[in-house]
C-alpha cells in the first residue's frame, strides 16, 4: 500500500499556484499537482525530475545501430563474402538503410518502455483515485497533494494555503 497523502482542493489555478509557491517556501517536499491542463508555473515549483526518456533513446538507436552495421559487415566479408561485380566485400553504403530503421526502431521501442516505466505503467488501481474529489482534476479542478508525513498539521495547511477542503487518501 503506499504512503498516505494529503489532498487540497482549490476552486482556481491562480489559488492552486499561490499554495504550491507557499508550501515550498516552507519547506515540504514530494509536492504533486493535478490539474485539466498543463500550468507552465508549477514545472519550477513542484521540481520535477529529469525525464530519462531521451537519452535511453539515443543509447538504444546507437546500440541497435551499431549492432545491426556489425552484423551486416561479418555477414558479408565473414559469414558468406560473395564477390559480385567486383564490388568490395564491405559496401558500407548498402548497409545504411537498415542499420538506420533498426536504430529508428530500437529508439522508439526503448523510448516508450522507458516512458511507460518512468510512468508506473500499468497500473490498474491507485489510491488517489480511490475518493471521488479526484475525478474533478480532469474536469474543473485544482488539487495539491502531498505526503502526510511531511505536512503540518491540517488547520495550519488550511490557513497556510487556502484550500477550500483537505482529503487523506492511501492510508
Amino acid at each position: 500500500m503506499s504512503a498516505p497523502r494529503l489532498i487540497l482542493v482549490f476552486d482556481d489555478c491562480d489559488a492552486l499556484i499561490e499554495a504550491a509557491r507557499t508550501l515550498r517556501q516552507s519547506g515540504v517536499t514530494g509536492i504533486d499537482a493535478h490539474t485539466p491542463w498543463h500550468v507552465t508555473e508549477l514545472d519550477d515549483l513542484l521540481d520535477l525530475p529529469r525525464s530519462r526518456v531521451r537519452p535511453v533513446m539515443l543509447w538504444a538507436g546507437l546500440a541497435a545501430g551499431g549492432a545491426m552495421l556489425f552484423l551486416q559487415w561479418w555477414n558479408s566479408t565473414i559469414g558468406y563474402p560473395v564477390d559480385s561485380g567486383g564490388r568490395p566485400l564491405a559496401s558500407w553504403p548498402s548497409y545504411m538503410f537498415a542499420t538506420f530503421e533498426t536504430g529508428v526502431l530500437a529508439a522508439a521501442f526503448a523510448g516508450l518502455l522507458t516512458f511507460l516505466r518512468g510512468c508506473g505503467l500499468p497500473r490498474l488501481n491507485h489510491p488517489f483515485f480511490a475518493h471521488v474529489a479526484t475525478e474533478a482534476a480532469s474536469d474543473d479542478g485544482f488539487l495539491l497533494s502531498l505526503p502526510a508525513g511531511d505536512a503540518p498539521d491540517r488547520l495550519a495547511l488550511e490557513r497556510m494555503t487556502g484550500a477550500l477542503r483537505i482529503i487523506e487518501v492511501g492510508s
